[in-house]
């Protein structure tokens, strides 16, 4: 039963990494657009390593037979994100194959933790614009600058969260098994106790240092941002370390800290954490909310886990009186 216990936690695993990877949002796109009598054909990439030169080819066919002149809109220097992007700098594209009718122009990458806005274009002879190419929400393409980050800190991170899963659906099976009177309590906890500890390395001081070599930021969960990456690790985190202060007493065989809720409870609490974790990898990888709705969920959620373990504790001291 061991045996079987952990392999089928290793296969949920690789399944649930499969699905965060399926969603990320840091994967090129392919994007297709006709306008005119113009068919744009374009692979846009999320990111670009800093101050590089990143080639931006996409594919131009027409039902014209006039010469076609392609032209790439993207931010000056002195521009910033605000900007309309009616005013956006302007650069013709080259051809790269004729044959395929294919057009690329460079962009230059900037430091990390900064980003270039640009769209395409056609424009005839006078400068008159046929037709563009946008994403389909009508904004400008996204090119995020990103650092290198060193092998040893990307595959520490990478173990830490990989760990931190499987311990994850390791303590939702042993909750059930808890529940049906088949392990011990202490089982449970150890498991999620080492769940926390795993996901605070991987989250936390290698997560600053990725956020640090990769985006020049260390931290953007609440309170100090709202970056969606980083609140779903520490949205999480608070859980794996509520039921581990909960089940402290189990942990410590009572030598430090109280249980606040029986055995059943824990597994119950125990067998959600799968749940939660299958809620939290199923929203994209890199996507952004708006920042009032990511605060008021962070926070909230903050707040819903500490009125639980408090009337939790509040419960066991009366009961102990």
């Amino acid at each position: 039963m061991k045996v079987l216990r952990y392999v089928l936690a290793f296969v949920i695993t690789i399944g649930m990494l499969y699905i965060a990877q399926s969603n990320s949002r840091g994967k090129p796109d392919f994007y297709s657009h006709t306008e005119n009598g113009y068919t744009f054909e374009y692979i846009a990439n999320a990111s670009a390593f800093e101050n590089e030169g990143f080639k931006v080819s996409l594919k131009i066919t027409s039902t014209h037979d006039e010469k076609i002149k392609p032209v790439l809109r993207s931010l000056k220097k002195e521009q910033d994100l605000t900007t309309n992007p009616s005013k956006f700098g302007s650069v013709i594209l080259k051809p790269d194959d004729s044959l395929e009718n294919i057009y690329f122009t460079t962009l230059s990458i900037g430091e990390k933790g900064g980003r270039q806005l640009y769209y395409f274009e056609i424009r005839d002879n006078v400068g008159g614009r046929l037709a563009s190419f946008t994403t389909p929400s009508g904004d400008p393409f996204v090119m995020k600058f990103i650092g290198h980050v060193p092998p040893l800190v990307l595959y520490s991170h990478i173990f830490f969260m990989f760990a931190t899963v499987f311990l994850i659906t390791l303590g939702t099976i042993k909750g059930i098994e808890l529940i049906q009177n088949k392990i011990e309590t202490r089982s449970l906890v150890v498991t999620y106790f080492l769940a926390t500890l795993f996901a605070f390395l991987g989250g936390y001081p290698f997560g600053f240092m990725m956020n640090s070599y990769a985006f020049g930021t260390i931290w953007e969960g609440v309170p100090f941002g709202t970056d969606a990456t980083d609140n779903k690790t520490q949205l999480l985190f608070v859980y794996l370390l509520f039921i581990v202060l909960a089940g402290l007493g189990y942990l410590t065989r009572g030598k430090f800290g109280k249980n606040i809720f029986s055995s059943k409870t824990l597994g119950a609490l125990g067998s959600v954490g799968f749940f939660l974790m299958l809620a939290i990898y199923l929203i994209p990888h890199s996507i952004q909310f708006e920042p009032f709705l990511t605060k008021a969920v962070c926070w909230g959620w903050i707040s819903l886990v500490a009125f639980v373990y408090l009337a939790g504790w509040l419960t066991a001291v009366k009961k102990r009186s």
